[in-house]
């Protein structure tokens, strides 16, 4: 299989919702709908901070990461750089998953470390590669890409978030790539979470 990284394009958003849904059935951002996800990372590919990358299999897309260059406060920028198109999603929410839309609120508003990290580091914000390919490297070269990609704009360390339990496959990827717990903190409503942090040399 020939790989290459390269940045996503306007037009593959919705490939990359699809790989994002496959890989992440279960997670929260997964059950406030396709539209909102289209919504989430069309606004991260045109934020001056976000970062969208793509792993292609001759012209198909078969893995994703978003990062920004400046994790502190970089949701709630986006939110406001975005208002119009969030704001016609929090209305859908409030009628169709109000839940939902206050698990939201809560984890944006919510400081994840009882204000003591100022987020002076880039961030992955998500990866995920198509069931069909994983275990073959595709999250490693994303991630090198993205390293690099953090290196060229400036940024000194890039961070990740991931489950606290039962994530050891994950856990033990990360330390293999040089990433170590920074911290642990609860996001709504009571999910154990890791900080992991590298320095980029």
């Amino acid at each position: 299989m020939s790989q290459r990284i390269c940045p996503i394009s306007k037009n593959e958003i919705n490939a990359l919702v699809i790989i994002h849904t496959s890989a992440f059935a279960d997670f929260f951002l997964t059950k406030l709908g396709k539209r909102f996800l289209r919504v989430y990372y069309s606004s991260v590919l045109s934020h001056p901070e976000g970062i969208l990358l793509g792993c292609y299999d001759e012209n198909r897309l078969i893995g994703f990461c978003a990062a920004t260059i400046n994790s502190n406060g970089f949701n709630k920028r986006l939110i406001i750089s975005h208002f119009f198109d969030f704001a016609i999603e929090a209305f859908i929410l409030l009628f169709t998953n109000i839940k939902a839309l206050k698990r939201l609120y809560l984890n944006l508003s919510k400081s994840d470390s009882m204000n003591t990290d100022e987020g002076k580091y880039a961030e992955l914000l998500s990866i995920g590669v198509d069931k069909a390919c994983q275990g073959r490297g595709v999250g490693k070269l994303l991630l090198i890409e993205l390293e690099e990609e953090v290196k060229r704009r400036g940024a000194k360390k890039l961070s990740l978030t991931t489950d606290f339990h039962h994530n050891e496959q994950a856990l033990v990827f990360y330390r293999s790539m040089g990433y170590r717990v920074f911290y642990d903190f609860t996001s709504y409503p009571d999910r154990e979470m890791f900080r992991l942090i590298k320095s980029l040399n």
